[in-house]
């Protein structure tokens, strides 16, 4: 009768370790406070200094399923490039202008204010400029598998 006790009891410790262990398994919910944003100043070529990037998920060496912030300063203005991957662009404050001539004629430029939200960029070249302190998030997205 105690040797079953002890296997009962000896059960039941290895069942909750394994409920514990697949609890582990499961992903947890992260919480960024604005406060906690690790801004990084984007030293790209040919950027110049005032540019600021944060990696709020993933890191910058994924493929994809990153989430990034940025933040320009009033009147920055980011250089001529293309992307070369598709974006999801939401400007969470300020505006963003998104520019599509190379000789930055305002008959050229989208004005995206607060609240903005853009798919795409990828083979477009452009530049980007700010209409008082900008920051927008970009989310990299993954592509569905085929």
């Amino acid at each position: 009768m105690k040797r079953a006790f002890v296997e009962v009891l000896f059960a039941a410790v290895i069942v909750s370790y394994a409920v514990e262990a697949a609890r582990a398994d499961r992903p947890q919910t992260a919480y960024t406070l604005p406060e906690q944003v690790q801004w990084q100043e984007d030293k790209g070529a040919g950027v110049p200094p005032g540019s600021f990037f944060a990696v709020l998920h993933g890191k910058e060496s994924d493929a994809c399923g990153q989430v990034y912030l940025i933040k320009f300063p009033d009147g920055f203005v980011y250089p001529w490039h293309v992307n070369n991957v598709d974006g999801l662009y939401t400007v969470l404050k300020g505006t963003l202008v998104i520019g599509f001539g190379k000789n930055h004629a305002e008959s050229g430029e989208r004005l995206l204010p607060t609240g903005s939200f853009v798919d795409g960029l990828a083979t477009e070249p452009h530049y980007g400029r700010a209409v008082g302190e900008t920051i927008f998030e970009v989310v990299m997205p993954c592509p569905p598998p085929r």
